[in-house]
């Protein structure tokens, strides 16, 4: 992005740190100084972060990159901070924040963006050029301030970029930390107000804080979100938050293993405030980390009276200003956290609380925003949040409400963290190893694979001992398909059914709600049930008939229709087991049959035809009737001869197409009357699709001729039946699909040697 010698003169302004230690971003990073650019003048970003994903340094090398390119673009960065109390101070000090880095980037003195001055001395600082603008705005500003209207005082201050002449450049405003401006005290709203200036100013800007809030916030002031773009930032990916490690430790100089590590990253959910404080903190008291037993002495002190103690502390305080209220406000929390239920009655805690409902609905939009719960309605989930948090409350439960001795709690809390240590890298290893049943699931989108893999005795008997290769040779063979429905939405039958949590892993155990050939009517909805089982030897036939069971009642508790129960196991299922589940319709599958089933799928999304996208590949539109058809009939020939088809092969190719075409124009009741015709060449076949909009027969797709009182429609049907035979007789695969708005038809004739 920049050349080397402009790396080496690079100046930080805001960065807290170097850029080469800036870690994990790199994307993000790109699209915020894109949102910078000509191109989006007048569109606002939202910066949507899950809480504590670090968004702030982001936003501050954004800044530095953007000041140090020295372009027409002049970086604005202010963060809104808990010290400012009211809508007014917040939007004062931004008005100073603006005009203090518009003069350093002006001057090109970043120092000055540090300076403590007054309005007047910013006056006195401005460039000759500046300073009749800037000294008007000071001006005006000081009328407004003493007129008693804090709501046009706000606004004032807040649109101060849009003074900025076009000739002097374009405004570039990031604010940080949204969320805290809803918190202010006063009459004006700071939240809504933001986005009602900026996304009506005309400029770019971008505006970052929690996903949860700044959504609401954009709602409440009825932003246009068509000039919005959104982008989420999420905890740092396993392999950035090991490089974030490094690089942290290393810049503060503290001692880690590997070990340690990969325990701070699974420990902290990848979080970049919470590693990089915790690293923090192990400067500050000399601390090394290269056991578990140094790490979780350290994190334990840092729970109950360093940086996560204040971390937490401040959002307590933001919620519960007493002191009164906060412990049982702790107290309520941690009694719904050990209390196995996933849902709690929030009227219970209010009562508990006694606070006024509306004080309390505050307690609870802080505390979903936050995540430290999901909040929805009359009740709330506990569950959810992150494991610092849970050991928060467990702490200060016992030494506040149970007033425990601090030495037993803190000896408790280090040997619980110790013994938790082993078991969460487990987990983790294992996730690494465990396909997930939800991307599986959601994968599924009608494509055609062996039936052999959800038939594990079939395989077994065919393939056991057998290689890859004579596996993928034998697959290649297999004249019985299974057509995968297509899933719309998959979760965990914990969440149908809160018992399902005692006897399996929630991602080990899903609910999809599907429909076969993606058709969206009830005769075609599906729900499929599907159960990843841990075992170390093939299913026997017991275990096999408790998750029979366990999904046959589940599917009769909820009032399923047609269900599909799919049992996966690492090493199959015993031959009792396969009897008793192939007598119930139960697909079984091995890992080995998962693995080459994933294949499959990916193979086959890959070769389904998509948007135009390389030369290989032409659509043509043509009206209905006209004998329109013969143009679809030619294409196909130039095409066909091109790529080497013998004589007979094309006219069987144009026979199809011609065919096809009849058939949409007389069954698709198209309301625009028009036939899409697309034709894709691959490396040893065509692909040929023909589709049109309209409602279309129940009978499309079965080749089956469907009874009717009328005649006309017998001999439609008929018609119809006979032409699918006709087309399956000339091409080599022939397979309708459905769509939301009509029907499509793809034929595919495979190219052959000539000398075959």
């Amino acid at each position: 992005m920049t050349s080397s010698s402009a790396i080496d003169n690079f100046r930080r302004v805001f960065g807290r740190v170097p850029r080469h230690d800036f870690i994990g971003r790199t994307s993000e990073f790109e699209r915020v100084v894109e949102q910078a650019s000509s191109a989006n003048a007048g569109r606002g970003l939202l910066l949507l972060m899950e809480p504590a994903a670090g968004v702030s340094e982001l936003l501050r090398q954004s800044y530095d990159y953007l000041f140090n390119r020295r372009s027409e673009v002049i970086p604005i960065y202010f963060a809104f901070t808990r010290h400012e109390t009211t809508a007014v101070s917040a939007a004062i000090e931004f008005l100073n924040s603006f005009l203090q880095q518009y003069i350093a980037f002006s001057r090109n003195e970043p120092a000055l963006c540090h300076s403590t001055l007054t309005l007047q001395d910013l006056v006195e600082l401005a460039p000759p050029t500046d300073l009749a603008w800037i000294d008007q705005l000071v001006q005006t500003y000081s009328r407004v301030r003493f007129s008693n209207d804090n709501k046009e005082l706000v606004r004032f201050c807040l649109s101060a970029p849009q003074r900025v002449p076009p000739r002097a450049g374009r405004p570039f405003v990031m604010l940080d930390g949204a969320q805290l401006a809803e918190d202010m005290n006063g009459s004006v709203v700071l939240g809504p107000e933001l986005l009602r200036v900026f996304s009506r100013s005309g400029s770019s800007f971008v505006l970052a804080g929690l996903r949860r809030q700044v959504l609401n916030a954009a709602r409440e002031a009825e932003c246009n979100f068509e000039s919005l773009d959104m982008l989420r930032l999420q905890q740092l990916s396993t392999e950035e938050a090991h490089l974030l490690v490094d690089h942290v430790a290393l810049r503060q100089q503290v001692p880690t293993s590997r070990e340690v590590r990969d325990l701070l990253v699974q420990q902290f959910g990848g979080s970049p405030f919470f590693i990089s404080s915790f690293l923090q903190a192990a400067r500050e008291k000399n601390t090394a980390l290269v056991s578990y037993l140094d790490c979780e002495r350290l994190y334990v002190d840092e729970l109950l009276g360093g940086h996560l103690r204040h971390y937490f502390d401040d959002l307590l305080e933001e919620m519960a200003p007493t002191l009164e209220l906060r412990l049982a406000l702790i107290r309520v929390l941690w009694e719904a956290v050990t209390s196995n239920e996933e849902l709690t009655s929030v009227e219970a805690w209010r009562k508990r609380l006694q606070v006024a409902a509306a004080d309390f609905e505050g307690i609870l939009h802080h505390l979903h925003i936050y995540e430290l719960i999901n909040w929805s309605g009359p009740s709330a989930d506990v569950t959810t949040g992150p494991q610092p948090w849970k050991d928060y409350l467990k702490a200060n439960y016992r030494l506040n409400i149970l007033s425990e001795p601090r030495a037993l709690v803190v000896a408790d809390t280090i040997s619980d963290s110790l013994k938790r240590a082993p078991r969460t890298m487990a987990r983790h290893y294992k996730e690494l190893e465990r396909i997930g049943l939800r991307e599986v699931l959601n994968q599924f989108d009608c494509q055609r694979v062996p039936d052999v893999l959800f038939d594990y005795s079939g395989f077994a008997e065919k393939y056991k001992g057998a290689s890859d290769n004579e596996i993928k040779s034998g697959l290649e063979s297999e004249t019985e398909f299974r057509k995968l429905p297509q899933t719309v939405h998959v979760a965990s039958c914990s969440s149908f059914n809160s018992e399902m949590r005692q006897v399996c892993e929630a991602e080990k155990c899903v609910v999809a709600h599907c429909f076969d050939e993606g058709t969206y009517d009830d005769t075609q909805e599906v729900v499929w049930f599907v159960a990843y089982i841990e075992a170390k030897l093939e299913v026997d036939v017991e275990l096999a008939t408790i998750w029979y069971d366990r999904f046959d009642s589940l599917g009769q508790t909820l009032g399923i229709g047609r269900q599909q129960i799919w049992l996966i196991s690492n090493e199959g299922f015993s031959s009792e087991a396969c009897a008793f589940l192939a007598a119930r319709s139960v697909a079984t599958t091995s890992k080995r049959q998962l693995e080459i089933l994933l294949n499959q799928i990916g193979d086959a999304s890959q070769n389904a035809p998509g948007h135009l996208n390389n030369a290989d590949e032409f659509l043509i539109v043509v009206p209905m009737g006209e004998e329109n058809e013969l143009l679809a009939a030619n294409t196909v020939e130039h095409i066909a001869r091109r790529l080497k088809f013998k004589p007979a092969e094309i006219n069987q190719l144009k026979t199809a197409v011609v065919e096809a075409c009849i058939n949409a124009a007389e069954h698709s009741h198209s309301p625009e009357r028009k036939i899409y015709q697309r034709f894709r060449v691959e490396s040893d076949k065509l692909v040929v699709t023909i589709s049109s909009r309209g409602i279309v027969p129940t009978n499309v797709g079965s080749g089956s001729i469907s009874s009717s009182t009328n005649n006309n429609d017998d001999v439609a049907d008929e018609r119809r039946g006979w032409g699918l035979k006709l087309i399956r007789s000339l091409m080599d695969e022939v397979e309708f699909e459905r769509v939301d708005e009509g029907t499509s038809l793809r034929m595919t004739k495979y190219i052959r040697n000539s000398a075959g």
